[in-house]
């Protein structure tokens, strides 16, 4: 809908293709996305849609960075690696006094035990926000918001995509392209939309109520079982405004990963595949040889994976306990109102922007998909000003407010969902 997966196009400087441009019976006298329509060919007049090279050569820089970065705190671990290694081909060799020495000076080397504690989860930190931040940088480019000649497939585009979402984050940028289309196509739709998809942890709206029930085992075949499965999913929910986060941060890195697997290979996608194994490789040598034992690498990698996990929190925390709306009802509300009652903004300051990665402008970025990530918040007050004059109420809070307001959102749906009778 958005042309993420769109041919190169022979006039960058047009606005592409866009199912606004084409109005239906049901939008067609909306004054709002009449506004909205006029409002993005503006925006693509004045240049508003050329990326700054320098900006995303910066934010590289920035990834690149944090992964050097990574490194220095376990330094003294990376040198008793290397003497643990001539260890290793001297006792293979039969030099076993060559070895004991090896060995002593790669005890020595590292400190005796390895790194200490603090020196551990500062490398994962770190190596988190190398993750994150190249996660926001594969984004912005298969969002065509990177390179302006070719806009669309091009290999510029597939090479830093693959080298941020695919070598470094390690997930399949196919996978990506084909939900993240979804998404923005039908944000928050029942059932549709595949990135905000998450029975039987997390209810968002009693508009899924049906579509649960209709997963279950049969009523007519199995009633006892059909009750035993919904009573497990009506335990679950009942603390969804407890688990979410702490569910997403130590899990939904290990499962992104996991479906980026399995999509790739059962698709074929083997560019994806090598990019993914790529990241594994270097993943899994920087463990191996920068930590000497079992136990911290497996600490390390449950900090790490956790600490990425931040990034699927403020994935939820951009849509999670707005409106939820069927094909129907999109198509009555137009494109303006119903991107404004479907994504929230995140309230920063000038010296956070840089952690959300463009997420904080949601609402700009979901009007404007191609808008590149430096020019989201020179339309926050193009936006704001278009809201206020037809009376749509825009979301922007700060980010632990949204976070209760999830959380009480999710804690009052818990409580009507324990009210639906699964044999009805």
């Amino acid at each position: 809908r958005w042309g993420l997966s769109s041919p190169p196009e022979p006039d960058p400087t047009g606005p592409p293709a866009d199912p606004a441009d084409h109005p239906t019976a049901a939008n067609r006298v909306d004054p709002a996305t009449r506004d909205y329509r006029e409002l993005r060919r503006a925006m693509w007049a004045e240049g508003q849609f050329q990326p700054d090279p320098a900006f995303y050569a910066l934010k590289q820089v920035v990834v690149l960075a944090f992964l050097a970065a990574a490194f220095l705190p376990l330094l003294p671990a990376s040198r008793a690696a290397f003497a643990r290694a001539a260890s290793a081909a001297a006792a293979a060799a039969g030099w076993g006094d060559a070895a004991a020495a090896a060995e002593a000076f790669a005890i020595a080397a590292a400190g005796g035990a390895g790194p200490a504690l603090w020196q551990l989860l500062l490398s994962a930190a770190l190596l988190a926000l190398c993750l994150q931040q190249a996660a926001f940088i594969g984004h912005d480019t298969l969002h065509n918001g990177v390179f302006s000649r070719p806009r669309g497939l091009s290999r510029r585009r597939a090479t830093l995509a693959q080298l941020n979402a695919g070598v470094l984050l390690g997930i399949s940028c196919d996978m990506w392209l084909i939900e993240h289309n979804l998404h923005h196509a039908y944000t928050l739709r029942p059932g549709e939309d595949p990135q905000f998809k998450y029975f039987p942890l997390w209810l968002q709206s009693v508009k899924e109520v049906p579509l649960w029930l209709a997963q279950l085992p049969d009523a007519a075949a199995a009633p006892r079982l059909r009750a035993a499965v919904w009573r497990a999913v009506q335990l679950l929910t009942r603390v969804q405004h407890l688990t979410i986060a702490p569910v997403a941060m130590v899990v939904g890195r290990y499962n992104f990963v996991l479906i980026s697997w399995v999509h790739a290979i059962r698709r074929r996608r083997w560019l994806d595949v090598c990019c993914m194994a790529a990241h594994l490789a270097w993943f899994g040598a920087f463990v191996a040889l920068l930590l000497p034992t079992t136990r911290q690498r497996l600490l390390f990698v449950a900090a790490h994976y956790a600490l990425v996990g931040v990034l699927h929190v403020q994935l939820l925390l951009s849509h999670l306990c707005t409106q939820q709306f069927s094909a129907e009802e999109e198509a009555s509300l137009g494109v303006l109102r119903f991107q404004l009652a479907t994504t929230r903004n995140i309230e920063t300051c000038w010296w956070d922007s840089w952690f959300h990665g463009g997420l904080e402008k949601q609402i700009e970025h979901h009007l404007f998909p191609q808008l590149p990530r430096h020019r989201l918040h020179d339309a926050v007050p193009r936006v704001r000003s278009l809201a206020a004059k037809h009376g749509i109420p825009y979301m922007e809070l700060p980010f632990s407010d949204a976070m209760v307001l999830c959380g009480r959102n999710l804690a009052r749906l818990s409580v009507e969902l324990a009210t639906v009778n699964p044999a009805a």
